[in-house]
Parts: C-alpha cells; structure tokens; sequence
C-alpha cells in the first residue's frame, strides 16, 4: 500500500534531520590539512570561527580555508548521518550536554592556531603586557620566545613583607601552597603554583587575577604584573602566564571564563 511507505519515508527524513546537528564539518585547508569541526565555521573579518568537536573554540585565517572543496565536501549536510529507508528507528535518549573542553583540547586548538596563523605586524605593547624576555645569560626560552619558567633560576624575593602579602591574597583565593620569587622584570612577580589537575589550574588562574588587583588596590604602583608558572609534583608544565591588571580586570569582570582565558593567554 502507499500509505504505510510514505510513512515509513517520513519517519526515516524525520530521523536524519533529527541527526543532522550531531553531524561532523570537515574544514578542509589548502595546505592538504583537513580540521574537523561540530558545525560549519563562522567568518569573523578575516578569521574563521571554528567550534571543534570537544566544544572548545579556536579560530585560524579564513585564507587559509579551501572554501569551494569544504562546500562541496559537506553539500550533503548530513555529515555522518545514515539514511534509513525502513521501518522508523527505535527512539534514541537526548544526547548528553557538551562536555567542557579539556586543558588538552584547548591547547590543542592554540598550538593549531599558532601554526596556521602567518606572523602580522603589531603596535607595541604597554611594558605591563609585554612578553617576558629573557636577558642575555639566561638559561632559554619557550619555542614561542617566552622566558621558561620551567628552566630559569629562581631569585627570592627581597621584600618578605610583599612576598607574604601576596602569598596570604593567593590563600585567601584558595591557592595555599605559592613559590614567590623575583619576575624577569623588576616590577614583576614569579608566583609558581603546583598543579595536578585541571581544577587547580583553573583555581590558580583565578587566584592570581585577583590577588594581583587586590595587591594594586593596596599597594598601587608597588607590582605591575604577575608571572603565574603552573607545574605538576613531576616537574611537567601545567602552563604559564603573564597576568596583568587588565587581563585580571577580564576575567574578574566576567569578559572571559577561565576556558577562554586560558586558551587566549597560555605561553608556548
């Protein structure tokens, strides 16, 4: 009979568009590379918006997109969906919520970026948001030209009392265990923070954003910025991190969650 088969047909297109937001986006680049995504990327400027499939974000030239191949690599739309021509399927449960990117997925995505991403010639920065430099002597920097905190020799701080203020603000922001140590700047501070897990990376972040403008609140014009190292029991790198008055004021304020300032802020 027609009736039943038009049912099942229906059924079955019902299923795929169902399905379809659960699909992957293959972005493929003119490099040969390809980039999966959740979704089709966003063009922002000159930049692609891309989501990828953990739920981090990241973003890379929209130049460096194949745009005709990734169009027509994904004209169907349905990505992995399977079209199903019987009877209609038995009901799936909702799908999970998106799980939070890991610290992995998100410096995954940065180190994507920075590859991709052509070198651009930029204003000077303010000498609080300059990156740390290392001076001649000085035992090496990160791949990216960061002083390596992971290597660098510690110089105690002379000031005790600034070196106990700063380490009561990181207790009182739930961080009890704080190296503090001179910066590579004079007006800066090294804070190295033990951390093996991604909660006590996001803890610590957020301790030093707000200590720091704590600190200046206090005691204005004494520190311009904190130099957070982030290290495991094991000596492994949890991350590092210039954090300024006005990247505290970000993530304090509520610009950026701690996912976004991490993977805006990491030093490679």
């Amino acid at each position: 009979m027609i009736w039943p088969t038009m049912r099942r047909i229906l059924l079955a297109l019902v299923f795929v568009f169902a399905a379809g937001p659960l699909a992957a986006y293959t972005i493929y680049l003119k490099d040969g590379g390809t980039l999966l995504a959740r979704e089709k990327y966003k063009v922002q400027g000159t930049m692609a918006l891309v989501i990828l499939p953990s739920g981090a974000q990241t973003q890379l030239p929209l130049a460096q997109i194949d745009v005709a191949r990734t169009q027509a690599g994904n004209a169907s739309d349905f990505g992995s969906a399977t079209i199903l021509t019987g009877a209609a399927p038995t009901p799936t449960p909702p799908p999970a919520p998106p799980k939070r990117a890991s610290l992995t997925d998100i410096a995954a995505a940065r180190r994507l970026q920075s590859s991709r991403t052509p070198p651009v010639t930029r204003a000077t920065p303010p000498p609080s948001a300059a990156p740390s430099r290392p001076a001649a002597g000085d035992e090496g920097t990160t791949p990216a030209g960061y002083v390596d905190f992971l290597r660098t020799a510690r110089s105690p701080m002379l000031n005790l009392s600034l070196t106990n203020t700063v380490s009561e603000l990181m207790g009182t922001h739930g961080v009890s265990r704080s190296g503090i140590y001179q910066g590579s700047q004079s007006r800066r501070l090294l804070i190295e923070v033990p951390a093996n897990s991604e909660g006590a990376v996001f803890q610590a972040i957020g301790a030093a954003a707000q200590s720091l403008l704590e600190l200046q609140a206090k005691q204005p014009g004494t520190i311009d910025a904190f130099e957070l190292f982030l290290v495991t029991d094991k000596r492994q790198r949890g991350g590092q991190f210039l954090i300024t008055a006005e990247r505290a004021q970000e993530l304090v304020g509520k610009q950026l969650d701690l996912t976004a300032f991490y993977l805006k802020y990491v030093e490679f």
